[in-house]
């Protein structure tokens, strides 16, 4: 989810998985553990981590209090910086000591980051502050939820549902986001601050679900601890083989919409969007990428798309920036939902072209990559909306994808991409 969990953030599902050690196996008496009571307290932890007021106008809020779209886009960086570098150590302390505890720790220190905005009063160091409070609470649930529930899942004799499990609870948090920014849009039309600080209640609820749970043993460890040994292998990995290196370039250059819709809500206050709609455009933001994700398997059996796809929403992109305006919003959401598909199947095709036993490493390399870009990209954002405004962004990201599509054109007979059908 953008900017939900840190932008930094490895997806947690792949955080680990075929780099894992396996642990000692110590007893563990089942007779007190009711597994439909885990499931419920698992999804509700993770619910009301995601049901924050505060996503639907805190990158407006800055601006509002009076920082620029460059301070804006340091904060982002910063942000996506704390947590790539919290990203090990946190993984391994996960694997030394309680997860229940770490997640119910982990919606806390979140919390604190709304508590130092609440009286922040447009203080750029608060802000930075902040971050750092929800990039450590968003890094100690990163690979530790995960971790936690294939443990319990093992122990219950229910490791088949795993995947079913962690579906859900995915689909639980992609709700809450849309209900809470849904919500907090018109919050926000009542009071900013309300906004900000009434969304540490949901967090407390989150940690007092979480202190629910249970430790069972370990079956397996987060992958943290040989962590930057397995990058090193997957990075021998993408150097032989030419089709990943291809599908990582392309993989990096649609993430530039990751980091294009952090500015989002400072469109729509150029469009003149009124405050309490900033919470439907939120909605309909997660609704869009939603339907996106959710169609994108019926995409893979054309080719066209890796070019087409692109081309199109490189000239939604321009019109968003040369009549920027309500109407525009529409194609705004129009261009990142023909775009979120491309993402999913080009991670699809990453796994088809993976030949050595490192591949969940190579994934993680890939998505570490990409949230490194996203620490360089923020600024540079910034910067082209310092020099010459912030439509500059939109109008820039959308001549970037035409070249891109042109340039995926030119090179399709070159590259041979395994798919799952081939």
């Amino acid at each position: 989810m953008r900017g939900k969990e840190s932008p930094s953030s490895c997806p947690s599902h792949i955080k680990g998985e075929g780099t894992k050690r396996k642990l000692a196996r110590p007893s563990f008496n089942m007779q007190n553990f009711s597994y439909k009571s885990f499931l419920l307290n698992y999804y509700l932890t993770g619910f009301f981590y995601q049901f924050i007021f505060a996503y639907a106008i805190y990158t407006v809020l800055f601006n509002i209090r009076g920082l620029s779209v460059f301070q804006i886009s340091l904060l982002l960086s910063w942000w996506a910086l704390v947590g790539v570098l919290l990203e090990i150590p946190t993984g391994a302390l996960a694997d030394s000591w309680s997860r229940r505890k770490m997640l119910t720790i982990a919606p806390i220190i979140k919390s604190l980051c709304f508590v130092i905005w609440f009286f922040a009063n447009g203080n750029f160091y608060l802000y930075a502050l902040g971050f750092v409070f929800w990039s450590t609470g968003s890094s100690f649930v990163s690979g530790t939820t995960e971790a936690l529930l294939y443990d319990t899942l093992t122990y219950a004799g229910k490791k088949d549902d795993y995947e079913k499990v962690l579906g859900r609870k995915k689909s639980y948090q992609w709700i809450a986001v849309a209900l809470s920014t849904l919500s907090g849009g018109f919050i926000a039309s009542q009071n900013l601050d309300w906004a900000i600080i009434f969304s540490v209640a949901p967090l407390i609820l989150s940690a007092l679900f979480a202190s629910q749970l249970k430790d069972v043993p370990k079956v397996e460890t987060t992958g943290e601890t040989h962590y930057l040994e397995y990058i090193r292998i997957a990075f021998n990995e993408i150097k032989t083989n030419r089709i990943l290196l291809y599908l990582f370039v392309y993989l990096l250059a649609i993430s530039l919409f990751g980091g294009l819709e952090e500015f989002d809500q400072l469109y729509f206050q150029l469009a003149k969007l009124p405050l309490f709609a900033f919470g439907i455009a939120g909605f309909l933001w997660s609704a869009s990428n939603a339907i996106g994700a959710y169609y994108a398997y019926k995409l893979k059996r054309f080719a066209s798309v890796s070019y087409l796809l692109p081309f199109l929403s490189g000239i939604l992109l321009v019109f968003v920036a040369k009549y920027p305006s309500i109407p525009m919003i529409g194609l705004l959401f129009a261009s990142y939902l023909i775009t979120t598909p491309l993402k999913v199947l080009v991670e699809s095709s990453i796994q088809h072209n993976i030949s050595s036993v490192s591949r969940a490493t190579v994934t993680s390399v890939s998505h570490l990559g990409n949230n490194l870009f996203g620490v360089l990209l923020m600024p540079v954002f910034g910067l082209i909306a310092k020099v010459w405004n912030l439509p500059a962004i939109y109008l820039t990201t959308g001549v970037f994808m035409l070249v891109f599509a042109i340039w995926v054109f030119s090179v399709r007979n070159k590259v041979a991409v395994k798919t799952a059908n081939g």
